[in-house]
Formats: C-alpha cells, sequence, structure tokens
C-alpha cells in the first residue's frame, strides 16, 4: 500500500516494526535488526544512527528534496573545512543504506524496480553542478554539461538513421541536444576558475583559455589509459526496454556489445568493462551506477508521462525496428554550452593503443545531428522540465 505522507510513514515504523521485522526474517530491515542486536555499547549504536542520518541526507540530495547548498551540513565536516576521522561514514553502510532507501522512496512513488536504473538524462542545467573537487592540478566540479559517453560512429548510417527515427517519432525531448548514446560517466568534469584563488589562479601570464587546455588535455591523456586496455568491439541494437512508474516513463534501447578484450580474463561484456575502467580513473564519477550498484547502459529513446505511455512506445518501435550493428572504434568526451546547448564533441577516443585521441578546439557537432532545435522539440522538452518540477514538488510533500 502507498504510504501518503512523512508522519504515517514514521507512524506506521513506530507501530509494527518488530512484528514486520519477525514476520520477513530475510528482509533487509531484519538483517540490520540483527545485526543491531549483536551490537554493544553505546558508541556503536550512535555510530550506526549517524550512518542512517548521512545516507538520507545524500539521497535527499540526489533526489532533490533538498537545495545542493545543505550538502555544506555533511557529517563530518568541522566548519573549517577539516573532517573529523572519528565521524567518517563507513562507505558499503552508507551505500547499502542509501540503496535500501532509494527503494523504498521508490516504491511510495509508485516506482517499478526497473526504475531504479538511473534517468541519466534529466534536465541539465549549470546549476545542477554538484561535487566540488581537486583534480588535475585544476579545482574542478562534475557538471551536466559535460559526459563521456558511447556514441555510433559518424560511418555508422544505418544505425543513425534508425535511432533518429525513433527518436523522433517518439517525440524525444532530447532530441536536439543530445545525439543518441549511452553515458559511461555522467555527470563529469570541468573546470573551476577562480581568478582571485591560490589555486585557481592564473599564473606565467596564461590565460584562462591555456588552463582550460591544459585541463582537457590531462583529462583526455587518463581517459586514453583507460581505453588502451579495450579493444574495439561490435554493438548491437535488438532490444528495448522501458523504466517508471505513475508519474514517469522511460523507453530505451540496450547497446548489446561483444568482443575479447586485451584483458582475456574477463567475461563482462566490453561496453560494461569500459565503463568500470573508465570510473577506476575517475571515482568521483561514478553517478551512471550509483542506483543498485551496477552499470545498466541504455540509449534513452524518448520520455513519457508514466511507465504505461513507455511500454506502448515500446510495442510500435519493436514491430519497426530491424536489428541493427556497428564497429565501436572510439567514445567520445562531450560538452554543451548554455542552457539551449546541443551536446558536441570535445575530444574523440580511439579504444586500444593504435592511435592517438583527437582534441576538438573549438567543439564539433555529429554530422547528422540537427542544427536548430525545432519547434516540436521544444515544446516536449518544456512539458518535461514541467512534469520534473512537479515531481520534486510531490517529493517535498511526503
Amino acid at each position: 500500500m502507498r504510504l501518503q505522507t512523512k508522519a504515517a510513514f514514521v507512524a506506521s515504523l513506530n507501530r509494527g516494526r518488530h512484528q514486520n521485522i519477525q514476520r520477513d526474517p530475510s528482509s533487509i530491515q531484519s538483517r540490520t535488526f540483527s545485526r543491531l542486536t549483536q551490537l554493544s555499547g553505546k558508541t556503536q549504536e550512535q555510530d550506526w544512527f549517524a550512518d542512517g542520518r548521512e545516507a538520507a541526507r545524500r539521497l535527499k540530495l540526489e533526489l532533490g528534496i533538498i537545495p545542493p547548498e545543505s550538502d555544506a551540513s555533511a557529517i563530518g565536516t568541522a566548519d573549517n573545512g577539516i573532517v573529523d576521522a572519528s565521524k567518517t561514514m563507513n562507505d558499503s553502510m552508507l551505500e547499502s543504506g542509501r540503496a535500501a532507501a532509494r527503494a523504498l522512496l521508490l516504491g511510495l512513488d509508485g516506482e517499478s524496480e526497473e526504475g531504479k536504473r538511473q534517468d541519466d538524462e534529466a534536465d541539465e542545467s549549470p546549476s545542477e553542478d554538484v561535487t566540488a573537487t581537486d583534480h588535475f592540478k585544476l579545482p574542478s566540479k562534475k557538471s551536466h554539461c559535460m559526459t563521456i559517453c558511447m556514441v555510433p560512429p559518424p560511418s555508422a548510417k544505418v544505425a543513425w538513421k534508425q535511432l533518429s527515427d525513433a527518436r523522433r517519432e517518439c517525440r524525444d525531448p532530447g532530441f536536439h541536444r543530445w545525439p543518441p548514446h549511452a553515458n559511461m560517466l555522467y555527470p563529469f568534469l570541468e573546470p573551476i576558475y577562480d581568478s582571485g584563488g591560490e589555486s585557481g589562479g592564473l599564473i606565467s601570464g596564461e590565460t584562462m583559455a591555456e588552463k582550460r587546455e591544459a585541463f582537457i588535455r590531462d583529462v583526455v591523456d587518463f581517459i586514453s589509459k583507460a581505453t588502451q586496455r579495450c579493444a574495439p568491439f561490435e554493438v548491437t541494437i535488438d532490444t528495448f526496454g522501458t523504466f517508471g512508474g505513475k508519474h514517469r516513463g522511460v523507453l530505451w534501447a540496450y547497446p548489446r556489445s561483444s568482443t575479447t578484450f586485451l584483458d582475456s580474463s574477463n567475461d563482462e561484456e566490453p561496453l560494461i568493462r569500459l565503463q568500470t575502467l573508465l570510473e577506476e580513473k575517475f571515482p568521483m564519477c561514478n553517478d551512471t551506477r550509483k542506483a543498485g550498484g551496477k552499470f545498466n547502459p541504455h540509449i534513452t529513446l524518448s520520455h513519457y508521462v508514466n511507465v504505461t505511455d513507455a511500454l506502448a512506445a515500446k510495442h510500435e518501435v519493436e514491430a519497426k525496428w530491424t536489428p541493427v550493428s556497428f564497429n565501436l572504434q572510439e567514445i567520445y568526451l562531450l560538452e554543451r554550452r548554455g542552457d539551449e546547448g546541443q551536446f558536441k564533441i570535445l575530444a574523440t577516443i580511439p579504444l586500444g593503443s593504435e592511435n592517438d585521441a583527437v582534441i576538438h578546439n573549438p567543439p564539433v557537432p555529429f554530422p547528422d545531428m540537427p542544427r536548430a532545435e525545432e519547434d516540436w522539440v521544444h515544446e516536449e522538452r518544456m512539458k518535461l522540465k514541467n512534469r520534473r518540477r512537479n515531481g520534486m514538488k510531490r517529493r517535498r510533500r511526503k
């Protein structure tokens, strides 16, 4: 049964927590309760509840329930910015708590289990940048204006046409902004400029453009260290899926991949393995696998009011679709500039060790991308933005 309010949810926990645990000994709550009963002493209990509060805070940030500014109040960080080691959270406990809480909240919102897949093409505006960090000798932050992704190469004309035709027919709100793609690290890093600060200041006559170019070169070099361990592979698109719930739906195509990696001992699909290699180089950019701990590559075809509409569109696409394959020899670092901008190629990074990466300055569009946003695309994008605003309001009321 769906719980309508936070108060009702808390009350139900207080009334039947022990009974529910006893009825279902295999549940997450039961396992957690059993673990708690084995703990002794006040310190362990306090640490466990501190972990829970921090997991809840991070989840609220992720779901937009509290503004990013609230991140400054993170447990374990003092006003002077120094982390108190005695309050540092256990990562495995935080992740398990976050995953359980996310599953619960998605259930309260009518979300299906498949809806745990991350909706990585949310309305990405520059204001959504998160988690500042120092990287590559220049302060940086995660930004929804940057991504490392798989895109069918421009030479794969049949794949581009079929995917573009399906997205147009399904009225994809991202038709102008995004090429057909599967994000691997998103949001990704962009530099922070501080002309007056010590770490980000301009030195030795450097211009901001020169500092940016140096940052991009370092980033591309790190990406290349991952892609060099992956041989080119085949991608086939012949399977479709949906996720969502009562208040949103997403239709996606699965990019099934196959090949022999240079590390032949690993039997994962190469695209999944490649994402793992990339995340090893950029561990702060783990958002594409955060929902459930596993990377699920998908090419979004369109967004819908609910999952029922997405399922109806899935059946229509499947009835017309012809399986299509292409050889993937490179991935891309993409960037968009401005809220109305289109993602363009900032760098082309080859797979394997045969060729060098190419940085494009200025970024270049994919040849088959539309040069302007058509009226219907803008209309659908505004509808999607409004639905997301309404979704945030619903979550805040609970």
